[in-house]
């Protein structure tokens, strides 16, 4: 556990980054600190491994002050990630990984062989291994950064908003691969981030941050998108709040009609390839064969945006829910969406922690998404015509 007790930095030209901060971030779980530029986040993180040193107060790690243990060795205990993957340019890949395994004095085979087990583990390719970090992408050095940063086995990881500089379907995909390795390695994290749907994908607490570190906020991201603490904390967390939220539940939820009901929904058809997967939609009324594209959603895996966002883009109004094969295993309207919602659709339970003993509560019902109203949205769930 890393613990801040009343931490303090104060520049010499007298500038204040942070005052007076207490803040535990427990073992085996993702804490994010997330805030405005300048609030003090990476100045916090890099307390933990004595990149910046407090000025006041101390930090704890594992009931150890920080300031008691040799910089050097303190910081080859600990996993660092940062924004532009920081690899050395004249190392092959492997090497690059084995970076600390080095440092360390592990012999040459016990790193490498580590460091291609990290390969793996990361979900890159094993001729990655002998590339330099130019001829790899963005998405792919993090990924090396990342697997130099578990290289030694380290017990803390530090990320210092290591996925910003990559485009979004790429940066998607990284927050996947960590929340996959977290769920196995089980690592305590600090993550800094200035992107609040990043911080409530990924944390298992979130500390919303003011000027100077002050807490404007400490909650599951669940508490945190449903009960700000105060306007200023509402502001920063955006007026989509509630449609954030929907990505912390799982699509499970959502009441499928069975494609043998029939795949009518008023005047739309959905057709069907011999394996029953999906080819698109076809409007009965307007006497053409001409299809419009379908979007699926993966009840076993996905969340409740996904399922409410292919049935936004599908010109029925109806997601197609698909197994891991993609053939059709169902439908649902948006209504049948939305009804999901409701507090007989289940607790907020995350999809990548389904463990019951974690639900948070009841859903805030409208002020979820603010249509979700009950019967209003219920009665027309399950029936053929309503899909529009």
């Amino acid at each position: 556990m890393i613990r801040f007790e009343g931490v303090g930095k104060r520049h010499p030209d007298g500038t204040v980054a942070v005052e007076g901060l207490d803040l535990e971030v427990p073992t085996g779980r993702i804490t994010v600190l997330v805030g405005p530029s300048g609030c003090g986040k990476t100045t916090l993180l890099r307390m933990v491994n004595r990149m910046v040193e407090p000025t006041s107060g101390r930090v704890l790690l594992d009931d150890t002050d920080v300031a008691e243990l040799e910089p050097a060795k303190l910081r080859r205990g600990i996993g660092y990630v940062i924004q532009q993957a920081g690899l050395f340019p004249h190392r092959k890949v492997i090497d690059n990984i084995a970076t600390v395994p080095y440092l360390l004095g592990w012999d040459r085979k016990k790193a490498r062989a580590r460091a291609a087990e990290l390969l793996e583990l990361v979900g890159l390719a094993p001729e990655t291994a002998k590339r330099y970090p130019f001829q790899l992408s963005g998405g792919q050095q993090q990924r090396v950064g990342v697997a130099r940063a578990l290289a030694a086995d380290p017990p803390v990881l530090l990320m210092d908003e290591p996925f910003s500089a990559v485009d979004p379907v790429v940066r998607a995909g990284l927050q996947e691969e960590l929340l996959r390795l977290q769920s196995e390695l089980h690592k305590t994290v600090l993550f800094v981030t200035h992107d609040i749907e990043e911080a409530v994908r990924l944390g298992d607490q979130v500390v919303v941050l003011r000027e100077h570190g002050r807490i404007a906020q400490l909650a599951d991201p669940h508490t945190l998108l449903t009960s700000p603490a105060d306007d200023g904390v509402a502001a920063f967390l955006g007026r989509d709040r509630g449609l954030r939220g929907l990505g912390l539940r799982p699509a499970k939820a959502v009441e499928l009609r069975p494609v043998d009901d029939g795949l009518r929904y008023g005047g739309w058809e959905l057709a069907l390839d011999d394996e029953r997967r999906p080819i698109g939609w076809i409007d009965r009324s307007a006497g053409t064969a001409e299809l419009q594209p379908s979007a699926g959603y993966r009840p076993d895996s996905d969340t409740l945006r996904a399922a409410l966002d292919a049935a936004v883009l599908s010109p029925a109004g109806v997601a197609v829910a698909l197994d891991a094969d993609g053939r059709a295993i169902g439908t649902a309207s948006r209504e049948a969406v939305l009804a999901a919602l409701t507090p007989a659709g289940g607790g907020p339970v995350s999809v990548r922690k389904p463990d019951p003993a974690d639900a948070m509560g009841t859903p805030a019902g409208a002020d979820t998404v603010g249509t979700a109203d009950g019967a209003d949205v219920v009665g027309t769930a399950d029936g053929a015509d309503g899909g529009r």
